[in-house]
């Protein structure tokens, strides 16, 4: 590609998705790659550990979402470990990308803002902040997490945080990355959302293989663990206002539409 942005598309090797994806994406003038979806992490990467799911997230994963949560690891394992800075546009196969959007000009959206994380789609509207306007669309930030890992673009930096701050798979992915506070990935987005999620059955069954409930002691350590998330949440997102006026003063200076 002429410019410093790959497209990876997280995707079962035998899903009958692809065909609807690679039209899709034809369209749009994109080059990509498929990422054959895993089932279990490899060695390499951070292994699913049952205690600390049950204790911090109150019950098992589901193989799904072990599998999702391995896929998108080695994904932004292999963008970390890139010797310069570049971006992938990571997708899964269940959305749909809007054809009259300019994809490529979110590289120039990321530079000119030095947002390393960017977020196209989330499946819900928590608390947020609208940080600029970019044209019809503006630029906001979640201060809570809106979950879904469907399209974001992240540069290698970025991901080299996230991978660093990831010990054990113990929670949806998703929800590992919504905790900008613990790995750095400030929950910046696009709104309106270029991309939509498509209605099909999703292929990660939250049914869990194990019975083990939390014990009353796992209920206190979560407790405690949730007040400390919640006030690291809260100062991370007074820090953040202060990246929030740069980055709008930024577009000031260099205005961007889409």
């Amino acid at each position: 590609m002429n410019f410093d942005m790959n497209v990876t598309i997280i995707s079962f090797a035998d899903s009958p998705r692809r065909e609807r994806v690679t039209a899709n994406l034809m369209a749009l003038g994109l080059a990509w790659t498929y990422f054959d979806a895993l089932r279990e992490p490899p060695a390499h990467l951070p292994q699913y550990d049952e205690a600390q799911s049950v204790r911090f997230w109150g019950r098992s994963l589901s193989p799904g979402e072990i599998g999702c949560a391995a896929s998108h690891l080695a994904v932004l394992s292999e963008l970390a470990a890139s010797p310069k800075e570049i971006w992938t546009l990571v997708l899964e196969d269940d959305v749909a990308l809007d054809p009259g959007f300019d994809f490529k000009a979110l590289l120039t959206l990321c530079k000119t803002g030095e947002i390393g994380f960017l977020r196209l789609y989330a499946r819900h509207a928590p608390s947020l902040r609208n940080v600029t306007w970019l044209g019809q669309r503006e630029l906001i930030r979640f201060k809570r997490a809106p979950m879904g890992t469907q399209a974001y673009l992240i540069s290698s930096r970025d991901a080299r945080s996230f991978v660093n701050s990831v010990e054990a798979i113990s929670r949806p992915i998703d929800w590992e990355m919504d905790r900008f506070w613990h790995n750095g990935l400030a929950n910046y987005a696009l709104f309106p959302f270029p991309c939509i999620e498509l209605t099909t059955g999703s292929l990660i069954k939250k049914h869990v293989q194990s019975n083990r409930r939390p014990s009353p002691i796992d209920r206190f350590a979560w407790f405690a663990w949730k007040s400390k998330e919640a006030l690291r949440r809260l100062l991370a997102n007074l820090r953040l206002r202060h990246r929030d006026k740069k980055i709008r003063k930024a577009f000031q200076q260099h205005p961007l539409e889409f």
